[in-house]
């Protein structure tokens, strides 16, 4: 909240008593190590008008996951994070040396996502992951090569702004 209080919208900058301080790409690439000159991460003009149902399948194409309740969803793109945690727990055991390709991928992806909530698009309630970047999972080979840190850059001062807005 204190940080939220030294926020200003029309400058995107923290006021700060040592003066005027934001964060940029090169804080984002240093402490996260997140590329911020690759391929733009963007949302598919076709998924615009994705909704819930629409991303669960998504989800379930991808990971082979699909929360048993549809009460996992929140609003028409987020998804509670405790029933990936819970499939992931039970699914660790599952995943050896020796376990196929395309299983590894499945819990790669959903590692991915709750990364994704609780760390590089974090939500206030710390339990939910917005599922409208699903579709860079598709393929894991291009994933490291999107521009990740401008996405979370972004989100950080999307989040900034309407925190301060108090929406």
């Amino acid at each position: 909240m204190a940080m939220i209080e030294r926020w200003r919208l029309d400058t995107h900058t923290f006021h700060l008593p040592i003066g005027e301080a934001t964060i940029t790409l090169e804080d984002v690439e240093v402490l996260f190590g997140l590329l911020v000159d690759g391929l733009p991460v963007a949302c598919p003009h076709d998924l615009r008008d994705y909704r819930g149902l629409h991303y669960l399948h998504m989800l379930q194409q991808l990971t082979g996951f699909q929360p048993a309740e549809e009460i996992a969803l929140s609003g028409v793109s987020h998804l509670q994070l405790t029933s990936i945690r819970q499939h992931l727990a039970a699914m660790d055991a599952e995943i050896t040396d020796d376990s196929p390709p395309e299983d590894i991928d499945r819990h790669t992806r959903l590692l991915l996502i709750l990364m994704f909530g609780g760390v590089l698009l974090p939500n206030t309630s710390e339990n939910l992951v917005i599922l409208i970047f699903l579709h860079h999972l598709e393929r894991l080979d291009d994933f490291p090569g999107y521009s990740w840190g401008a996405a979370v850059l972004g989100y950080l001062y999307r989040q900034m702004c309407q925190a301060c807005m108090g929406t």
